[in-house]
């Protein structure tokens, strides 16, 4: 079967256009999601992150000032949302030691910057998702229309026609009709495995993010007695 994508296209009427722009958005946020994520997995990441804590632990002997200044340098050379996180965590750290917090109000306030400087960095990796969601809901439906639309306007031919229409030419109007509706499914199905697996990766990330978080706290605090109330 040959197929003419341009010749489907004007078959299509109306409704191929906004489908058309569907198509170019939804490749577009697609490509600029994973390009993102590509060079944030270049970046550091929370399981390296934590590799790199323990092995300073050991290196300095469970001294943290050295351990809390080696890790800093890492996250300023390394960059990313799970760096910028951790570097937080790290200056509080270091902060509270110098104002000689308690366990618990060094734990609240490492705690509390740690999930304002999260609320700041995950949510960019979402960026754009929600546009991938509507459009997985509207192409569908945009074709849809364009299918009813396409049908009315045969039925409309058919009843105006001298004699009727003959069964050929309704169902050749009727078959150019459902054009929309399968280019609408066409743009909408891997769409809609795209946002699934790109949200599914970021989640996954921000999980891992949040569990390299409350490693670093507790290992930080533990033992802080000299400042314990």
């Amino acid at each position: 079967m040959n197929l003419n994508i341009v010749k489907e296209f004007q078959k299509g009427g109306w409704a191929m256009w906004p489908l058309l722009a569907f198509l170019v958005i939804a490749l577009t946020f697609v490509i600029e999601r994973l390009i993102v994520l590509f060079f944030q997995k270049r970046k550091l990441q929370p399981d390296k992150f934590l590799e790199a804590f323990e092995a300073s632990m050991k290196k300095h002997e469970g001294d943290k000032v050295k351990v809390t200044e080696e890790m800093s340098v890492l996250c300023k050379q390394k960059g990313g949302a799970c760096a910028e996180i951790m570097l937080e965590g790290l200056t509080k750290y270091k902060q509270a030691k110098q104002m000689k917090l308690s366990v618990i109000d060094m734990k609240t306030w490492m705690t509390n910057a740690l999930e304002e400087r999260s609320r700041i960095e995950l949510p960019q990796l979402e960026s754009h998702l929600n546009v991938l969601s509507v459009i997985a809901g509207v192409a569908p439906l945009m074709g849809l229309l364009g299918t009813v639309s396409g049908m009315i306007r045969s039925f409309t031919v058919m009843a105006n026609a001298a004699g009727g229409a003959k069964p050929n030419e309704l169902a050749g109007g009727i078959s150019e009709a459902l054009i929309t509706t399968a280019t609408g499914l066409i743009i909408a199905i891997p769409v809609l495995i795209s946002y699934n697996a790109i949200k599914a990766s970021v989640e996954n990330f921000v999980m891992l993010v949040e569990e390299a978080a409350v490693h670093l706290v507790d290992s930080l605090i533990i033992d802080e007695k000299q400042f314990k109330e």
